[in-house]
C-alpha cells in the first residue's frame, strides 16, 4: 500500500509470550514509521487482519489513540485491481 510502513508484529516482544518490550524500544521502533505523530491517524494491516491488531495496540499504549484496524487488510486491498499496489 502507497505511503505504508512495516513494523513486523513479533518485533514489538522480548520473546515468545507476548511480553511487550520497553516503552522507549517500542517508540524507537515506530518514531521511524510517522506512527507516533499527533497528526496521523494511523491504521494498521497485515495479511489478513489479526496481527496488526498486536501493532494497534502496542501503539493505544504508547498513548497513540486514534488507530484503527483494517480488518480485511492485503487480502482484501490486493483483491481489489482498482487500489494502488506498490511491490519492491
Amino acid at each position: 500500500m502507497p505511503t505504508s510502513h512495516n513494523v513486523f508484529f513479533a518485533s514489538l516482544n522480548d520473546d515468545e509470550t507476548f511480553k511487550v518490550r520497553e516503552e522507549q524500544q517500542l517508540r524507537d521502533i515506530f518514531e521511524p514509521t510517522g506512527a507516533l505523530d499527533s497528526d496521523k491517524t494511523v491504521i494498521a494491516y497485515c495479511g489478513g487482519g489479526i496481527a496488526a491488531t498486536w501493532n494497534a495496540f502496542v501503539l493505544y499504549l504508547l498513548g497513540k489513540k486514534d488507530v484503527a484496524v483494517y480488518d480485511g487488510s492485503m487480502t482484501e486491498w490486493a483483491g481489489d485491481s482498482s487500489l494502488p499496489l506498490h511491490t519492491k
